[in-house]
């Protein structure tokens, strides 16, 4: 998914997660988002806007986010995407998933460096 520094597998799985934490404090529109990834990841999370905006509309259709169209003071509409209720609780319940993966995973990583240094 895009020019990443990761594997296209895991950013798949963690691309609504990472999606909904974005928009859980802030409503954004879709160039904002792909701006905001690549500051937030240092470069090394980043999306093309022809695999953000399916992935956006599976978010919306599973009612995970809303978007409205808004109006600038100057410059064209755009499309603004925010959570909804239920994309909150979603999102809260993957960040708690997600913490508790990465830290089996790096007691795992750090358990094998332990046991490769005995060798």
């Amino acid at each position: 998914m895009g020019s990443s520094r990761f594997s296209s597998e895991l950013i798949r799985s963690s691309t609504d997660l990472v999606l909904l934490s974005l928009l859980r404090d802030n409503s954004m529109y879709g160039y904002e988002i792909l701006m905001t990834l690549a500051d937030r990841g240092n470069g090394d999370f980043e999306f093309k806007q022809g695999t953000l905006y399916p992935v956006l509309y599976r978010l919306e259709r599973e009612g995970w986010i809303r978007a409205k169209w808004e109006i600038p003071p100057k410059g064209k509409k755009r499309k603004v995407y925010s959570l909804t209720a239920e994309g909150r609780k979603v999102q809260r319940v993957r960040a708690e998933e997600w913490a508790r993966f990465t830290r089996s995973v790096n007691a795992i990583l750090e358990e094998c460096d332990h046991e490769e240094g005995k060798s």
